[in-house]
């Protein structure tokens, strides 16, 4: 396994359980919504950790499937497959924390 794969799986991970984590927070204090329209479906059918769950790999589907089609590598379509949906599940953290605190309307 190369080290920049490695890495991002490292991202996914980290990413994944930091939204997972902030979303039951951010729903705690209830004033949540799923900012996507699809993750918001997957979580009303599914329920919140398996629709997100879902999401993520539906997501990584979308990233994955361009670069694939492109010719791009299996090490380089599962390294930004992982890196891209955990630098985004990152930011979907940030933004439930800052909605905790009362910074996001």
């Amino acid at each position: 396994m190369s080290r920049r794969l490695a890495v991002a799986i490292a991202l996914l991970v980290v990413g994944t359980v930091a939204d997972v984590w902030s979303t039951y927070l951010a729903i705690s204090t209830g004033g949540f919504v799923e900012g996507s329209p699809v993750g918001r479906t997957f979580i009303t059918w599914l329920g919140p950790l398996r629709g997100m769950l879902v999401t993520k790999a539906l997501g990584m589907a979308v990233i994955g499937i361009p670069i694939a089609v492109a010719g791009g590598s299996r090490r380089l379509v599962a390294t930004l497959m992982c890196a891209g949906v955990g630098g985004l599940s990152l930011l979907v953290a940030g933004r439930n924390l800052l909605l905790v605190a009362g910074y996001w309307p």
